[in-house]
């Protein structure tokens, strides 16, 4: 990381999180987010990793938003910001959209 130290997010070390160690997936987008798109969370993420942006060119087409399994630092940011409650860490994810852990990695070419 750049800059004059460790990224903080909630009091939390974010350059010793999951993503430094490899571990895919420490937060998943689901269903509650299709068709409502809110960019809370985007705005919540230290670490830009939340798309597509409203100005990206694929937000209107997207039906949802996604987290990017390798940028993604757990830090959990954009959970509490989430309005229709649809950000969950991978070991909390309801079983019935177990689905989205692989859409949201199929999003950046990363499964």
């Amino acid at each position: 990381m750049t800059g004059s130290g460790p990224v903080r997010a909630a009091g939390k070390d974010l350059s010793k999180s999951n993503h430094r160690k490899g571990i895919a997936m420490a937060y998943i987008i689901a269903e509650p987010c299709i068709g409502t798109k809110d960019t809370a969370c985007v705005d919540a993420c230290p670490v830009d990793c939340i798309h597509p942006k409203k100005d990206e060119a694929a937000f209107e087409q997207a039906t949802q938003l996604y987290i990017d399994p390798v940028e993604c630092i757990d830090c959990g940011a954009c959970v509490p910001v989430c309005p229709v409650t649809a950000i969950f860490a991978l070991d909390e994810l309801p079983e019935k959209w177990k689905e989205y852990t692989k859409i949201n990695a199929d999003y950046f070419g990363r499964s």
